[in-house]
Order: structure tokens, then sequence, then C-alpha cells
């Protein structure tokens, strides 16, 4: 049996809120990672390919707080691939 995940997404999703970022279509996002068996990979491939969805994350008047977005990912063991994807989305809106 797989080991049970219990690092909530939910408070995930929060930090890097906190830290500027702002998601859209955040529901379906929300929902895609409460169905899906890993969450993290979940929200990597929204990252990436979110767009066709209508998920999108942008940077909210230009006030990210990188160290809190690397804070979030540490902590919730996403790995440093995502967090450079979420990055160069961030940079590709500006």
């Amino acid at each position: 049996m797989g080991k049970l995940d219990t690092d909530s997404f939910e408070q995930f999703l929060e930090s890097i809120k906190q830290a500027g970022v702002v998601i859209f279509n955040e529901h379906d996002l929300r929902e895609r990672m409460a169905e899906a068996h890993n969450w993290r990979f979940a929200f990597t491939t929204m990252l990436a390919n979110g767009h066709r969805a209508g998920i999108f994350f942008e940077d909210k008047g230009h006030r990210i707080d990188e160290k809190k977005i690397h804070r979030a990912f540490s902590k919730f063991k996403l790995p440093k691939s995502s967090e450079a994807i979420l990055a160069s989305t961030l940079n590709s809106v500006h």
C-alpha cells in the first residue's frame, strides 16, 4: 500500500497565495488536486498545462515574495522543477 499523503494541498495553495500568487480558476485547480492520488504531481501538471483548462498563475501587483514561495515549496516537498515552472510562468506575464 502507498503512504497516505497527509500534507494539505489547501495549506500549500494558501501559502503561495499569501506570497502574492494569484490563481485564476482556483476552484478547478482545487478539484483536480483533491481528486489526484498525488496532489504535487497534479499541481505541477496544472502549473505547466493548466492554461488549457483556464488555470493561470500570476504575480499579484508585482508583489511576489520569492522567499515565501520557496519556503512553501520546501515545506510541502514539491520538486525544485515545479518551483522553476512557477517562476517562469510568473515572469512570462510581466
